[in-house]
């Protein structure tokens, strides 16, 4: 089967617009706020075609998701494949989230959203995804390339989804809470930049000081 959404030029596709215009829409307003007439009208589509291409507006949903979760997923996955030290693949994995959070705060917003919403469309897309990405096991990666026996150095005996969830929320962290932190922690607005991009050694250490035997 053809990819509708393929590009086949170096202008953006129609396709590609109507994406764009939705996951705007959805970072602004979350799922059930969203509208396909303002997607239509913000992508120079219309509404007709948006479900000719996507078919409905969960369908559109879950190609947003899909778009930046896949992307990450898979530079997560060639992470875990190079075959380094375990310091330098977890420096780079680290490194890799920090810089995915701060690219996509809009979309960090965005999960953030539908979560406090107990939005039944994120966990079902989210599920789905599971199950369409190949060689989705990053569980099993953290388990058996990150804290298993045969990186050459000593690690404790860490639960690999308890690794996941600290690495993950320890890189979201600051981006969440950016206006509060730098207010108590009296951190400018021109020294914001920084301070975020000294988190992937920040974190990184602390980790390590978490997995690394005495």
């Amino acid at each position: 089967m053809i990819d509708k959404t393929e590009q086949t030029d170096q202008e953006p596709t129609t396709q590609q617009k109507i994406l764009q215009a939705a996951q705007e829409e959805f970072i602004e307003l979350g799922y059930e706020g969203a509208r396909i007439q303002r997607i239509a009208e913000n992508s120079g589509a219309n509404k007709a075609m948006i479900y000719y291409y996507f078919n409905s507006k969960k369908e559109l949903y879950r190609r947003v998701i899909t778009h930046v979760f896949g992307g990450a997923l898979g530079q997560v996955r060639g992470i875990f494949e190079v075959d380094v030290p375990v310091e330098e693949k977890l420096r780079a994995l680290v490194e890799f989230y920090v810089s995915f959070f701060s690219s996509n705060t809009g979309f960090l917003r965005l999960m953030l959203r539908e979560i406090a919403s107990n939005s039944p469309v994120l966990g079902e897309v989210l599920e789905e995804l599971k199950d369409t990405i190949k060689g989705y096991d990053i569980l099993g990666a953290v388990e058996t390339r990150l804290l298993g026996t045969d990186s050459g150095i000593e690690i404790r005996e860490v639960d690999p989804r308890h690794a996941m969830v600290s690495i993950v929320t320890l890189c979201m962290g600051f981006f969440i809470v950016c206006p509060v932190a730098s207010a108590i922690l009296s951190i400018p607005p021109e020294e914001a930049d920084r301070f975020a991009a000294g988190r992937s050694e920040h974190i990184s250490d602390l980790l390590l000081h978490g997995i690394l035997k005495s």
